[in-house]
């Protein structure tokens, strides 16, 4: 039996602060396996499924992992699109400890 997952996270122009609560997994979709991370919406403590492949957001995630002890779970940052065109690259910035 497939395991029950959080809603997939949409991610528009809006800044929207999030916290990496796993390390990353792959979930199935309908192209065959993509990465994911569970994160937690800061404002609301809401869980999502955040989709990690696109060059945009895997390449400053990464620099923020390499600053967190090579670990995901625990980085706290923001993340919204650049514009409203479906291919838009993704803007993420680390948060402050809180």
């Amino acid at each position: 039996m497939p395991k029950e997952l959080p809603p997939s996270l949409k991610v528009s122009t809006g800044w929207i602060e999030l916290e990496i609560i796993s390390e990353p997994d792959v979930t199935l979709t309908y192209k065959g396996y993509a990465p994911t991370l569970r994160v937690r919406k800061l404002r609301t403590n809401v869980e999502f499924i955040l989709y990690i492949s696109a060059k945009s957001l895997a390449e400053p995630l990464e620099e923020l992992r390499e600053n967190n002890a090579y670990l995901f779970k625990g980085i706290k940052f923001q993340v919204r699109k650049e514009s409203n065109a479906p291919m838009a690259k993704y803007e993420v910035e680390e948060l402050d400890g809180e």
